[in-house]
């Protein structure tokens, strides 16, 4: 063998490690293969060696040492890049290894994967020719000769679709459209032995990416939990000073946090008041579904730990209450529907119900929880499948449904169209009431979700406000807020409640003519997704 074959082999093998190698041997090849062969691309310097700096050393030694990770860090300093350059040298490296990396967008995933491919395309030819042949070479995906491969993916793809899969990196985890759809695609990988690495800025709190972070921090969960604040990087106090005059505070929280609780509190540009908004104390519901009773028609609460229902007053005697509603799909992978009970006269939302069901279904829970609470005002959104919930609910027989309004008049009447109407101008009034009577304490919000909901509800740079990554609950809340302006009208308040199936009740649809929905033979076996039974 000649001289530069044994200088090749021998760089070779420092570079990839020994066999049963340690964490430490593992972390001493890795930074010699970056520091003398993995060329990367910087954004004033052009392409120079990837020497790295002694924070992501320690991340890399954590990434070696544990299954689960989760990097809370500033932004740009270095970490995508550092991951790019790990997921490669593993498969380059070892035989066997599939490693999918999950990003925001599909332009996001090639970019991540571009980073791969720059490094690899500048090794030196004997390096290239030692290793594996690439025999993939595409947008999203490189496949070696060795068995291994790295694939980059956007969010909305499922890695767990019986691969085998040896790591999953999560690039800004806390900006995925659903972290929590994508988490349950990941965990099966994890479950039979896979690795987890997971990466982001901060966005706010309450999502599912700091659940994920507070979980590493109080051994409630598998994840080593690191953080990185703004000067982990090649950066200094004088710099810091520049972009603290330039950039607004929830904005330089969240892109450069001093420390975690910066990062969380801080930032997300949140429109709620977070200080109120933590002043809130979440209390235990009672939780589990709507019950009716086959012979009586009767409607009841039954406790049920996995219940849609969650309830923390039960309906008062000379109470009146207001419901608002948020329709989704009703698909199995899709948003959740959501309604809030408020009392109109102390301000307490007293229940809360939130799943996936279909559309129609959730008309007919409406009328059941409105009946439970003294047929209450219920205001659905009519948007897209509103209309189906809106139309079950008249056809159920419920009749106290929230009309809208000719706003435009001196004096606002009812029109013949159903349900409340969430426009470009109508959302950010009701947001913004909503806002105030939290702020001066109209409402008293015990549901901890709910919260988390308004923690998360931002407004982003277009203006445009939404959710990080639902905002189901706090749509639903500002409806039933807005329905407290409608409940002591003539036409909606109620009086005297008639109680179901009393002779009074049954006469009032004789009068009117409009008798209630008729019930088909099977109608009360039990309706799965509904949250009712019978």
């Amino acid at each position: 063998m000649e001289l530069n074959e044994l200088v090749h082999e021998r760089e070779w093998r420092l570079c990839r490690g020994p066999q049963d190698a340690t964490t430490d041997q593992l972390l001493e090849a890795f930074t010699h293969f970056c520091a003398n062969y993995w060329f990367i691309k910087h954004p004033e310097r052009g392409r120079i060696l990837f020497e790295m700096r002694e924070a992501q050393q320690e991340t890399v030694r954590a990434w070696l040492e544990n299954r689960y990770s989760v990097v809370l860090k500033a932004r740009q300093i270095g970490f995508s890049t550092l991951a790019a350059a790990y997921a490669f040298w593993l498969v380059f490296f070892q035989s066997d290894r599939f490693v999918i990396m999950l990003s925001r967008t599909e332009r996001e995933a090639m970019k991540l994967l571009q980073k791969s491919k720059y490094g690899y395309r500048w090794l030196p030819g004997w390096m290239r020719e030692r290793g594996p042949r690439l025999l993939t070479d595409h947008q999203l995906k490189m496949v070696f000769d060795n068995e291994s491969a790295i694939e980059s993916l956007p969010s909305s793809n499922d890695p767990a679709r019986g691969e085998s899969v040896y790591l999953v990196i999560v690039d800004e985890m806390a900006f995925l459209p659903n972290p929590d759809e994508a988490w349950a695609s990941i965990e099966p990988i994890a479950d039979v032995g896979g690795r987890v690495i997971c990466l982001s800025t901060a966005n706010g709190s309450g999502n599912f990416f700091h659940k994920l972070w507070v979980g590493s921090q109080t051994g409630t969960n598998l994840f080593r939990g690191i953080f990185w604040a703004w000067d982990a990087g090649d950066r200094n106090q004088d710099w810091y000073e520049v972009k603290r005059k330039s950039l607004p505070d929830w904005q330089l929280h969240q892109e450069y946090p001093r420390s975690p609780e910066e990062a969380f509190i801080k930032s997300g540009n949140p429109v709620f008041d977070l200080d109120v908004i933590n002043g809130l104390m979440p209390e235990e519901p009672e939780v589990g579904l709507l019950k009716i009773d086959a012979t009586s028609g009767e409607c009841s609460f039954q406790q049920y730990s996995d219940g849609p229902l969650r309830i923390w007053e039960f309906p008062e005697h000379e109470a009146v209450y207001a419901i608002g509603a948020d329709v989704a799909e009703g698909l199995s992978h899709g948003d959740y529907s959501s309604a809030h009970v408020i009392n109109a006269k102390t301000g307490l939302v007293v229940a809360h119900w939130h799943g996936r069901i279909e559309p129609d279904l959730f008309g007919e829970m409406l009328a059941e929880l409105g009946w439970m609470y003294h047929s209450a005002l219920v205001g659905v959104e009519n948007n897209n499948h509103g209309l189906t919930t809106l139309k079950a609910l008249q056809r159920y027989g419920y009749k106290n449904i929230y009309r809208q309004r000719r706003l435009a008049q001196a004096r606002p009447v009812p029109t013949e169209i159903l349900g409340w109407r969430t426009t470009a101008s109508s959302k950010p009034l009701m947001i913004d009431e909503l806002a105030a009577a939290i702020r001066q304490d109209d409402l008293d919000i015990c549901c901890e979700h709910t919260i988390g909901e308004l923690r998360t509800f931002v407004r982003k740079e277009n203006g445009k406000m939404s959710g990080s990554p639902h905002d189901d609950r706090v749509i639903s809340l500002a409806i039933a807020n807005q329905m407290l302006k409608f409940v002591w009208l003539p036409e909606y308040y109620i009086g005297e409640v008639i109680p179901r199936n009393t002779l009074a009740w049954w006469e009032q649809f004789i009068i009117q003519d409009k008798p209630p929905k008729n019930q088909p033979i099977g109608a009360y076996n039990v309706r799965h997704g509904a949250g009712i039974t019978r």
